[in-house]
């Protein structure tokens, strides 16, 4: 298969993002996608700008929790890659923005028994528990066993989202709000 675009197309469309954006704009934006540890100079000319600039970015990223610093063994510097807290968080509120609370607790509630229906029918508590006993699933039903799994741990962290977003917004501009009792040591 041969590339019809015309020559420079690509080159056109980074100089208009770079011109378009701020460094740190860019180094968020590759690090939206980048869920693997990459090395900064990976970082940096995915991003079309400096080593040193991007490693400014990624230590205000990292101090927001939305990137997370790695050491690979085998690797030499300091690599980083996207935060979970930060995937969960962004896919909570995707689910919360395409669906009510009331619809998505029912979904929970599917959820939740589709696993305990998969637990019951193997004795085993997850898909890989299952696989090391020898459990009579074949992959199709491991993989949904995942999924559902999966899913109901993202509908829950967005239900309680949804209840920790409802309590501070029923608490700003109460002087409870400086500090979660009990929370911070």
């Amino acid at each position: 298969m041969t590339d019809d675009r015309p020559a420079g197309v690509n080159e056109r469309v980074a100089e208009e993002w770079k011109d378009d954006t701020s460094p740190g704009e860019r180094v968020r934006t590759v690090m939206k996608r980048t869920y693997d540890p990459q090395a900064v100079a990976t970082i940096a000319e995915r991003a079309l700008t400096t080593e040193t600039t991007a490693r400014k970015h990624l230590g205000v990223l990292a101090e927001d929790g939305f990137v997370e610093a790695v050491s690979p063994s085998g690797e030499r510097g300091t690599w980083y890659r996207r935060a979970p807290r930060s995937v969960v968080l962004e896919r909570a509120r995707q689910i919360l923005d395409s669906v009510d609370v009331e619809t998505l607790s029912a979904r929970v509630t599917e959820l939740r028994d589709a696993v305990q229906a998969f637990e019951e029918r193997t004795g085993a508590e997850s898909p890989r528990a299952a696989t090391v006993a020898d459990a009579d699933l074949d992959a199709a039903a491991i993989t949904e066993w995942q999924t559902a799994r999966r899913n109901l741990k993202l509908a829950r962290a967005a239900l309680a989202l949804a209840d920790a977003t409802k309590a501070v917004e029923n608490d700003v501009g109460s002087d409870e709000w400086d500090e979660p009792a009990g929370i911070i040591g």
